[in-house]
């Protein structure tokens, strides 16, 4: 009788060791499976994002194509000509001397706006500034130091 219950316990075990194997195979899997879907999940919506952000590019594209050659065709001298004419706007198209090419830095020796400005600028103040106020001013200053 003792036999047999030795052979029990060993059957048990055996039982046992590989049920466990066969549930950690199970869950293993099950696991690959979720992360699998997870990772099919993410990759389509970001190709949906992909496809919105490529459309959303080709819209933008075709408006400043669409902007860009209604600004060329605006800015022709005819067309220009024609829109002056018809707003009733008296303006002609400007000499060469009036105009005026500015470059970053100091100014071009001989530049038309540079003496201008200075004229305008020396105007602006003179007819802000009161006649004697500037005298009064450097009377005051005496008076403080």
């Amino acid at each position: 009788m003792r036999r047999k219950s030795v052979r029990k316990i060993k059957k048990d075990a055996i039982i046992t060791v590989h049920s466990a194997g066969v549930v950690a195979l199970i869950v293993t899997g099950f696991f690959m499976l979720m992360c699998y879907w997870m990772l099919g999940m993410r990759c389509t919506s970001i190709a949906g994002e992909l496809e919105q952000a490529e459309k959303q590019y080709k819209q933008l594209t075709l408006e400043s194509e669409r902007v860009a050659s209604r600004w060329t065709e605006l800015m022709a001298v005819d067309r220009l000509k024609d829109r002056l004419t018809r707003f009733g706007l008296e303006m002609d198209m400007p000499r060469a001397d009036q105009i005026v090419r500015m470059k970053k830095g100091r100014p071009v020796q001989g530049q038309i706006a540079v003496a201008r400005a200075k004229e305008r600028l020396a105007t602006a103040n003179m007819a802000q500034v009161a006649p004697g106020a500037q005298l009064r001013k450097r009377a005051t200053r005496r008076k403080v130091r």
